[in-house]
């Protein structure tokens, strides 16, 4: 049996197959493509069924077809401004996904963690929008409860309280998520770290920063080698390489300088306080979230993301013990499949509706 799960963002698109023979064990890889909807959102569906060629290219062999029992499918890439409101590009993805992903039933995550055909999604864009978190927090839930996840992505951070097997959310839509501190607009890679400190030190003084959109965070975690160049997976601010020599420059740049104006230690200093203020952005986001909770706190942090380690030191400021999602689910192999967690979590929940797998109590 095979189940895709699907998160079409923005910037990348995710892909996570889940594979099991028989009774043996089950195996979830994740694939991960950059793809920035705003510059040809007709060119989605092309990129779709490219995915879908290259998931089955290594298992079944380049040109076969992917016997899916299902295709799950969830979204963020309907804010982008490319379309004129959120309805008119949720059914844009849908009917890209329509066209790329033929043969197989689609299964659409709406925000009450339902899977609605695609007609009915159709009917109901903003049930449907945004609700990539949902498909995280359901799987968390069924792993580890009383708990909180944070999963910090390339561009955001879910913080989502757990309690009974199930997700406690205060706010449903974005807006309400931004204001409940369940929705931080920070992640490891697009964030501008003007948007983290007005000022950075410097010489033994505090500098004021450019809010010009000349770095972001992923230049800061490639300076700090928490980052290799192949997870650099968007494009760079100023269109040129992503090593350690380019980042270095563009993030002098925050502070109007060339990399021999500052030095790497001074360079290095702005990328650790920088580091240092965007854990405090997500630690106070979660001191919001279990300020609220009724129950007494829970004492674990279940963490996912590209940004795992971000969600780890955060979870531990606030007093937490983080445990990683993977690590939840021993019987499911695959590498690091919770840097893509929203995908991997509908391929799971997905099989568990049919019966063909268990993911814990419910």
């Amino acid at each position: 049996m095979v189940y895709l799960g699907w998160d079409i963002g923005g910037v990348h698109l995710k892909l996570s197959v889940l594979r099991r023979a028989g009774g043996g064990e089950a195996n979830l890889r994740s694939s991960i493509v950059p793809f920035e909807i705003w510059r040809d959102p007709c060119a989605l569906e092309g990129r779709l069924r490219s995915m879908l060629r290259e998931a089955c290219a290594g298992r079944e062999g380049r040109g076969a077809r992917v016997a899916a029992v299902a295709h799950g499918v969830t979204m963020t890439a309907e804010l982008s401004d490319v379309f004129s409101s959120r309805a008119e590009g949720v059914r844009a993805v849908l009917r890209a996904c329509a066209a790329a992903l033929d043969g197989a039933p689609i299964r659409v995550l709406d925000r009450e963690g339902r899977f609605l055909a695609p007609a009915e999604a159709m009917e109901r864009p903003l049930a449907v929008g945004a609700a990539n978190w949902v498909a995280t927090a359901r799987l968390a839930a069924r792993l580890a409860s009383p708990a909180i996840l944070i999963d910090v992505g390339s561009t955001t951070t879910d913080v989502v309280a757990l309690h009974d097997g199930n997700p406690r959310p205060a706010g449903m839509t974005d807006t309400a998520r931004l204001m409940s501190g369940e929705l931080v607009y920070t992640g490891l890679l697009r964030t501008p770290p003007s948007s983290l400190a007005d000022l950075v030190p410097l010489r033994g003084c505090l500098c004021r920063v450019s809010p010009e959109h000349f770095t972001i965070t992923g230049d800061v975690y490639r300076v700090l080698g928490r980052i290799c160049e192949s997870e650099y997976t968007v494009p760079t601010p100023d269109g040129r390489g992503k090593g350690l020599r380019e980042s270095a420059a563009r993030l002098a740049r925050l502070v109007c300088a060339d990399p021999g104006d500052l030095g790497e230690e001074e360079i290095l200093g702005i990328a650790r306080f920088l580091e240092d203020r965007q854990i405090d952005r997500i630690a106070d986001a979660l001191r919001q979230v279990l300020s609220r909770l009724p129950d007494a706190a829970p004492a674990e942090a279940v963490v996912a993301g590209v940004g795992g380690f971000l969600a780890e030191e955060a979870a531990a400021r606030a007093g937490l013990r983080p445990r990683r999602l993977a690590a939840l689910l021993p019987a499911v192999s695959g590498a690091a499949w919770d840097v893509a967690a929203p995908s991997a979590a509908l391929a799971l929940l997905l099989a568990e509706r049919d019966g063909r797998i268990a993911l814990g109590p419910r």
